[in-house]
């Protein structure tokens, strides 16, 4: 196995960085040359997906977690309920 050196880090971390800023600016020129209606809708759009998705999620993760809670206290009153009807020695 070959260590790497930092030399060869710092050198892709550059172009990580060289590529992130030609996509900044390519973005930034994608909207410079977008009409003001088409740029409304992407900022919609954009506050859409920010916004309200993860909310749905968040919503979705609560919602569920509150029902294998409930469930748990369900299922232990059954089992409960099983046993006491079943009597101390087993079934009868």
């Amino acid at each position: 196995m070959r260590h790497t050196t930092f030399r060869e880090f710092a050198t892709t971390m550059e172009d990580v960085a060289r590529d992130i800023v030609r996509a900044c600016r390519r973005a930034l020129d994608a909207i410079v040359a977008m009409p003001w209606p088409a740029m409304l809708a992407c900022c919609l759009g954009l506050a859409l997906l920010i916004s309200i998705l993860p909310l749905a999620l968040f919503l979705f993760v609560l919602f569920m977690l509150v029902k294998l809670v409930a469930g748990a206290f369900v299922i232990d009153r059954r089992r409960a309920m099983r046993e006491q009807a079943d009597g101390p020695c087993g079934k009868q």
